[in-house]
């Protein structure tokens, strides 16, 4: 299964705003996290993945990001 991280948080019900709430963020950082992930940093994907509880490899490591690469 991959999924973009809108598709994550989604599944897991949490809001944008909640989202930002957990990771200390602004709503706006965050929205440009699901915009343009492959600019998380390491440290926030950790962190993102430990709240949605989904590995990151469904996430930020599959064939469709730049990351894997």
């Amino acid at each position: 299964m991959i999924l973009t991280l809108k598709q994550a948080r989604l599944l897991k019900g949490f809001t944008q705003r909640e989202m930002a709430h957990e990771l200390g963020v602004h709503v706006q950082t965050y929205s440009k996290m699901e915009k343009q992930p492959d600019e998380v940093t390491i440290r926030e994907a950790k962190k993102i993945c430990e709240i949605l509880e989904f590995s990151y490899d469904f996430i930020f490591f599959n064939d469709n990001s730049t990351l894997s690469r």
